[in-house]
């Protein structure tokens, strides 16, 4: 091999290997943001279950007949919020199994436009998590203004 060609090798090699070790870093981050971001939904739901069971009990013991409704409500949002996180948890697996395949089938036997659905519905899960926490909150706040 010449001179030039080992050069120009050994540029493409270490351009790659900056490329695969930046491309580790990446998917450690979101692999850690992910799990982060899974965890903090199911502390803020269960825990704000808990807060306002504890809430009911200790400050309003009596609401007001035609709010228990929302409270009722309220419970049920945050309970749906920990339901969609998990089963995001097993999407997200789906998911992972599946890019695999993919990126099999990319590499290997060369093919193109490879879809990953479970991809999508984890992440429709991640964001409907987090719309029914805010409403569950929304309208636990609405009890409290109501009843308070």
């Amino acid at each position: 091999m010449s001179e030039n060609n080992s050069n120009s090798y050994n540029s493409k090699d270490k351009d790659y290997d900056l490329y695969i070790e930046e491309r580790k870093i990446l998917v450690d981050s979101l692999r850690e943001s992910s799990r982060t971001f899974d965890k903090a939904i199911l502390t803020l739901a269960s825990g704000s279950f808990g807060f306002t069971i504890a809430f009911l009990k200790d400050i309003v013991p009596t609401p007001f007949e035609n709010t228990k409704w929302l409270i009722h409500f309220s419970w049920g949002l945050f309970a749906l919020s920990i339901l969609l996180i998990l089963i995001s948890f097993l999407t997200s697996q789906k998911a992972c199994l599946k890019q695999i395949e993919n990126t099999f089938e990319i590499i290997i036997n060369k093919k193109k436009d490879m879809q990953n659905t479970w991809g999508n519905v984890t992440t429709i899960l991640n964001y409907a998590s987090i719309i029914v926490l805010i409403t569950a909150y929304f309208i636990w706040g609405l009890f409290v203004f109501l009843n308070y």
